[in-house]
């Protein structure tokens, strides 16, 4: 037997192969004109309109002309220039971004340690209570050195 056999389902009885099916297609004698594959030429299957392939002698397939050659460039290739062009643009992109951000740390640090600082010293200014004006002095230290190492000195407080 040259067809497979049809699928039936475990537990259905196999139909009787020698006997006909009165229902199936009839197989229809081959009827025409008999035609020699080497007066017909080399075939080529191209797909049909109801998703069959259809036979075509070579002869009646249009032909297409193969667009001509480029020219290869002598130079290096213009599309591996600007890969490497964006490879290196993106590097670059990187350090810049990598120095920014380094000075933007460096930035930030000094403004915070800056406005520690002045915590500080509004934390020590309210500590103290010396808001609104005080006891201010003045001192002067008035040093006269004289002969042989001696030293005279005055201090006055206004």
């Amino acid at each position: 037997m040259t067809t497979p056999l049809p699928y039936h389902p475990p537990g259905e009885p196999d139909p009787d192969q020698l006997t006909p099916d009165l229902y199936g297609p009839v197989q229809q004698p081959l009827s025409g004109a008999v035609e020699l594959a080497a007066e017909r030429g080399p075939v080529v299957y191209v797909p049909g309109a109801h998703g069959g392939f259809v036979a075509v002698r070579r002869e009646d397939l249009p032909t297409i002309h193969a667009p001509a050659p480029v020219p290869v460039s002598s130079g290096p290739d213009p599309q591996a220039q600007r890969v490497a062009a964006k490879g290196v643009f993106a590097a670059g992109a990187g350090v810049g971004a990598y120095f920014a951000a380094g000075a933007a740390a460096i930035v930030v640090d000094s403004l915070v340690k800056a406005l520690l600082a002045a915590g500080v010293a509004a934390g020590a200014a309210l500590a103290t209570g010396r808001r609104k004006g005080g006891d201010t002095y003045i001192t002067h230290h008035h040093v006269a050195n004289r002969w042989f190492g001696r030293s005279h000195t005055t201090i006055r407080n206004r």
